[in-house]
């Protein structure tokens, strides 16, 4: 019995032997290198779900590019200083603000290591007088333009209760050096998430300010009420009859009215030529500020 039990022993022994070496010979002939191979697949599909995320932003940053390019004022500095102020003070003055003033300062550039500019910034200041509702024509004019610009700050100072507002903001322009010609973008943008101004007019009835507003236009009630000549010299009268406040200002002496402000240049029995927001208005004597017009060079 005893040499059979150890046949049989050394038979189950074989057969423990067997199974540890066909399950070796599973896993690391078949199973270790399928895992490998399913592994590298995984690793592979997902290399190429990252290419293909990086081609497509790629693509997408190739057509901003584009996009920015057609937006950038020209590449020149001072065609695009030139080209640009004059589209701002064109809104300014399309929405009536007063005392307008556009004014630019100097570019500033962005290179690369090698000395290659990048982009160029060009920035400008605007300052006026006007209402909310025509600083919010504006805005919405600003905004509508498909220039590469932005609004970087802006204040808004009331006017006692006239509904007059001391309004200046900053604007920074971009210029890509891949920028051809001389002339503005003439595409509209779609920033505005309406394309209609009246639905933006509750920011005007907002009254976010609080105040009890006295919408009478001062341009109507404030006139040159009189000249005067001592030893042939004029000085002006205004009068704002809204506060019955009357100023006197000398030839070539600066005026501060609700209305307006500017400099008297020219003066004589009927009438008198100022200079407000770099243009030359015409004012008759005993007319309002509403009725000036441009005045001849």
């Amino acid at each position: 019995m005893k040499p059979n039990r150890q046949k049989l022993l050394l038979a189950v022994l074989g057969l423990i032997a067997v199974v540890h070496f066909g399950d070796w010979i599973l896993n690391s002939m078949i199973q270790q290198p399928m895992q490998e191979r399913q592994a590298r697949v995984n690793q592979l599909n997902k290399d190429i779900r990252k290419l293909e995320t990086q081609l497509s932003e790629t693509r997408m940053l190739s057509e901003n590019t584009n996009r920015w390019v057609k937006q950038s004022l020209p590449a020149d500095p001072e065609v695009a200083r030139s080209v640009y102020r004059h589209w701002l003070l064109s809104i300014v003055r399309g929405v009536r603000l007063r005392n307008a003033v556009v004014d630019s300062g100097s570019p500033s550039s962005r290179r690369t290591k090698s000395g290659a500019v990048l982009f160029r910034n060009l920035p400008f200041s605007v300052r006026g007088r006007g209402t909310l509702a025509q600083f919010n024509d504006m805005l919405f004019q600003f905004h509508r333009a498909g220039h590469l610009h932005q609004v970087t700050a802006f204040t808004l100072s009331p006017i006692s209760t006239s509904g007059q507002f001391d309004i200046s903001m900053n604007v920074d322009t971009l210029l890509l050096p891949a920028r051809k010609g001389t002339e503005l973008n003439s595409e509209t943008s779609n920033l505005p998430a309406s394309k209609s101004p009246g639905d933006y007019q509750l920011i005007v009835k907002d009254n976010i300010f609080g105040i009890g507003i006295d919408h009478t236009d001062p341009m109507k009630h404030t006139i040159v009420s009189a000249i005067t000549f001592s030893n042939g010299v004029p000085t002006v009268w205004f009068t704002e009859q809204l506060t019955d406040k009357t100023i006197q200002v000398p030839l070539n002496g600066e005026f501060d009215t609700v209305a307006l402000s500017g400099k008297v240049l020219e003066a004589n029995d009927y009438d008198v030529i100022i200079e407000t927001g770099g243009e030359r208005l015409l004012l008759p004597i005993g007319k309002p500020f509403s009725e000036a017009i441009p005045a001849p060079q």
